[in-house]
């Protein structure tokens, strides 16, 4: 659920206590992120379109925070005031702040500061005596004019409260007409309507809300819900309700702005690799093109050797001839350059001959390279997408420096080293590599009797069994093998090929990208894939 009205509401009518009488120390900017700073709190304001929100959260910021116009502005004009009253607008996500300043001349000023959380229409916005002063974001259409000098317009909604709603109709689509409402909400209302009336529905909510807590739900043991009242209506198991209201909101934000920035990061990496692969792709269609003009150069040594053998046969001045192959029996028309007699033709044929054998011998090279390169770029790819963690990211981020696709950046470790994946089945520890640098170690590391797998012609994960003292079954080998299918680019299909063979005919040679490895005597089980 995003920051609903029931949400907003709920932090406000917590939040007002801390709010009245508290004296403004300073504002401070970072990522579309506003911190009002009070003698014993912060009040954060997110603007951030993709999860706007309005908390109490220590700051945390840079030793050189970025500097913002408004936020200078306000610095200006609130700075040393104090909050004279705290204004809600029903459960529309509006807050509004009256703050009370005597200026350095002595001047006597009440301004307004309005808060919208409305995802990619956030503002804050400074008024005094109906005049707007300025805004986060000076805004000029049709719908509403925030411009330094107009005259301020609260934004007036046509919507009615939770508590006016008095029937049923259109039930679907609620979140239109009433305040607070979103999607969720109407499921939730919908789902108790199964039981009770719509009206008894509808004041269970109401109840529930009025209790005061937010409530958080985990998935994964990720919090992938927050909401001002119990949503019966999500089949998860866990959840928990939170008296301090900041601290549910901080969880569940926190953890969707570090999923966007490592999404970000992942994207960043993911167009360099895409990038490449396009270059690489591109260069192996023109490397074929040129292969299939020059697949026949073979015939010019051909021609040549026939001149060669049959130079007394040919007449001078003509400009092609058929001769006999002698290793075929089959008549050759040989085209001639007429000024030229047959040796000359013989000798122009084998330069010819000789020229194309270098080239085609380059191409085919510089096609195998290309061919192992890409081989390893969808690798890449593979376990890029699969990365969850900031630790991962790191990973692979070092190792596209050390290859090369991206630039070494001198930074702080920030994060623990990642680990491979270890579960145990049926008395054996199974390992499984979620990126090419543990890939590679779980090679290097194992044992001559234990099994590695790896799903056949794609991308996937490294997947080691670890040798117990007593042969390794087959149905923990197929379980090991369903894993392997499971972390690989065949994970969403039906029957996937995974190969198998014990570790000791598993090689890594030098010049051999990381992820990447030759292995012999291997057998291919096809399987379902399995993750955990």
């Amino acid at each position: 659920m995003p920051y609903d009205g029931f949400v907003m509401k709920r932090f406000v009518d917590y939040a007002k206590e801390k709010l009245l009488n508290a004296h403004i120390r300073n504002f401070y900017y970072k990522n579309n992120v506003v911190y009002i700073s009070f003698h014993r709190f912060d009040l954060k304001v997110s603007l951030n379109p993709n999860f706007s929100y309005i908390t109490f959260e220590k700051r945390n910021l840079p030793q050189d925070p970025k500097r913002h116009y408004f936020v200078e502005y306000l610095r200006s004009r609130l700075r040393g005031g104090i909050v004279v009253d705290v204004i809600d607008f029903q459960f529309e996500r509006t807050l509004k702040l009256v703050v009370f300043k005597i200026d350095e001349v002595g001047e006597k000023h009440v301004y307004e500061l309005y808060i919208d959380i409305m995802g990619k229409h956030s503002n804050i916005i400074l008024v005094e005596n109906g005049v707007i002063l300025d805004a986060y974001k000076r805004i000029k259409n049709r719908y509403r004019t925030i411009y330094p000098g107009e005259e301020f317009i609260v934004y007036k909604s046509e919507k009615i409260t939770p508590y006016e709603v008095e029937d049923e109709s259109d039930v679907e689509i609620l979140y239109k007409r009433v305040q607070g409402f979103s999607k969720i909400t109407v499921k939730e209302l919908m789902f108790r309507m199964q039981n009770m009336s719509f009206n008894e529905a509808l004041k269970s909510i109401l109840n529930d809300f009025e209790k005061g807590y937010l409530f958080l739900y985990y998935e994964n043991n990720m919090p992938v819900e927050i909401s001002a009242f119990p949503l019966h209506h999500l089949q998860i198991s866990k959840k928990r309700h939170c008296d301090k209201i900041e601290d549910a909101i901080n969880v569940f934000f926190e953890f969707k702005e570090q999923k966007s920035v490592l999404f970000q990061m992942k994207k960043n990496l993911e167009n360099v690799i895409v990038k490449r692969i396009i270059k690489i792709e591109n260069a192996l269609e023109k490397i074929n093109k040129e292969l299939e003009k020059a697949k026949n150069y073979d015939d010019y040594r051909k021609y040549g050797e026939l001149l060669k053998v049959y130079y007394y046969e040919v007449p001078e001045g003509v400009d092609k001839v058929e001769l006999v192959d002698w290793e075929t029996q089959e008549t050759v028309l040989v085209k001639l350059d007429k000024n030229k007699n047959a040796i000359e033709n013989a000798n122009f044929y084998f330069k010819r001959y000789n020229k194309l054998k270098v080239k085609v011998k380059g191409l085919m090279e510089r096609k195998q390279y290309l061919e192992k390169e890409l081989d390893y770029l969808y690798q890449l790819w593979y376990t890029l997408d699969e990365v969850n963690e900031f630790n991962e990211l790191e990973d692979i981020r070092n190792e596209m420096e050390n290859v090369g696709l991206v630039r070494s950046k001198k930074r702080k470790k920030m994060y623990k080293e990642s680990k491979p994946i270890k579960i145990e089945y049926d008395g054996y520890v199974i390992y499984i590599g979620k990126n090419n640098k543990q890939n590679d170690m779980l090679v290097r590391d194992s044992k001559d009797e234990d099994i590695w797998l790896h799903v056949s012609g794609m991308p996937g994960a490294h997947v080691i069994i670890k040798y117990a003292g007593k042969e390794i079954n087959q149905d923990v080998i197929e379980y090991a093998a369903s894993l392997a299918a499971g972390y690989s680019k065949g994970k969403n299909s039906g029957k996937v090929p995974v190969d198998y063979t014990k570790a000791k005919n598993v090689r890594k040679t030098k010049g051999l990208k990381p992820g990447l490895v030759l292995y012999s005597n291997y057998k291919t089980l096809f399987v379902e894939p399995r993750r955990l």
